[in-house]
């Protein structure tokens, strides 16, 4: 397949992140992430990277449904939500790309 029609040339920029918690469930699991540089923000309701997902059936895109769903009910058995805290809090170097949706 030709990188640019599958969006992997497609730079928008370079932005900076922190990671902080990662988080899951039995489905899917995320890295939140902060932005540091000033000039990107995130049009998703909490910044993350979407580590993966348990198989085909689970779109990534459900990494914000779990995070919605984390942030107003927390972790635990209760929740079926597991959380750990990134203590070194690094911050990456990342190139921002547009990536076109996979429609199956």
């Amino acid at each position: 397949m030709n990188a640019q029609l599958d969006g992997w040339d497609n730079k928008l920029g370079d932005c900076k992140i922190m990671l902080e918690k990662v988080v899951w469930d039995p489905r899917i699991m995320a890295i939140v992430a902060r932005i540091v540089d000033a000039d990107w923000e995130c049009v998703n309701a909490i910044a993350h990277i979407t580590v993966g997902t348990r198989g085909d059936d689970v779109k990534p895109k459900e990494s914000n449904d779990l995070l919605s769903r984390w942030l107003e009910n927390g972790s635990g058995d209760a929740t079926g939500i597991g959380e750990v805290a990134i203590e070194e809090r690094p911050v990456l170097n990342g190139t921002v790309k547009a990536v076109m949706s996979r429609m199956r």
